[in-house]
């Protein structure tokens, strides 16, 4: 794949950052799928959630913090930055979205992208559950799906 430009649109709130990274490891380690998938334009990230305590880089990534419990108001930025995004980045580029809620907005906004421009969409989110047993304890886990349109 060319040079394109990525655009990371990423709702730490539901999509969790693992507890065996840090902020910057867990970034570092999608710019690194990433490249490896043979993304190697220029990469912005933007991150929706509660950002406290959390170690992100100083730079690189744009933060933008909203208490726990503020899902619709986070969710709408987000649209709007992905949009926004859309307008200032040329064709062919990538949006690449870490939601764990794929609502019709999201939908009926990565289909219009999808209709106007030449945009490819990593949408990565958590919306299948897998139920298992360990020591003698159930668990409702939820399995990474990856959808690429």
């Amino acid at each position: 794949m060319a040079a394109a430009e990525t655009g990371i649109f990423w709702d730490i709130e539901d999509c969790k950052i693992p507890d065996d990274l840090n902020a910057g490891d867990a970034l570092k380690n999608i710019k690194s799928a990433l490249s490896s998938d043979g993304h190697h334009g220029t990469v912005s990230v933007r991150a929706y959630g509660d950002t406290t305590g959390l170690d992100f880089p100083s730079e690189g990534i744009k933060l933008n913090h909203f208490p726990a419990g503020e899902r619709y108001a986070r969710q709408t930025k987000m649209l709007e930055d992905i949009v926004s995004w859309s307008a200032e980045h040329p064709e062919p580029s990538t949006l690449f979205l870490i939601v764990g809620d794929t609502s019709r907005d999201f939908l009926d906004v990565v289909q219009l992208l999808k209709s106007k421009k030449n945009y490819n969409f990593i949408i990565y989110n958590f919306i299948l559950y897998v139920y298992y047993q360990k020591n003698e304890h159930s668990y409702l886990a939820p399995i990474p799906s990856i959808l690429l349109i």
